[in-house]
């Protein structure tokens, strides 16, 4: 084998470790390599001790497009008054309320 392994290699090593029933030791001993090696791919790949994390396809999920509620707030509208002022309301504002302020800051 090379000097380094790939992520390839290291993951076809320990699965035929694992498969393989013996220890990383005795393992190692007998493909001739160091055992460390594969302890370091183990910890690497696997994490702390838990196994391995199977690699998983990417799948279309089925989704629902639903149009925006009436509630849904877009962009504020900006409402420029006389005095200077700048009021922003969003879609579904208060008209009443709106109206009061507006007269307020008008000073009428």
């Amino acid at each position: 084998m090379r000097a380094r392994w790939s992520e390839h290699e290291a993951r076809g090593a320990i699965s035929a470790w694992r498969k393989s029933g013996l220890s990383i030791e005795q393992f190692a001993r007998e493909r001739g390599l160091v055992p460390q090696r594969i302890y370091w791919w183990r910890k690497k790949l696997e994490g702390s001790g838990k196994p391995a994390a199977k690699s998983t396809a990417m799948a279309l999920l089925p989704v629902q497009v639903t149009p925006p509620s009436r509630q849904t707030r877009g962009e504020p509208v900006a409402v420029f008054l006389r005095t200077g002022h700048i009021v922003k309301v969003g879609r579904g504002f208060d008209e009443e309320a709106f109206a009061r302020v507006v007269a307020v800051l008008e000073g009428s």
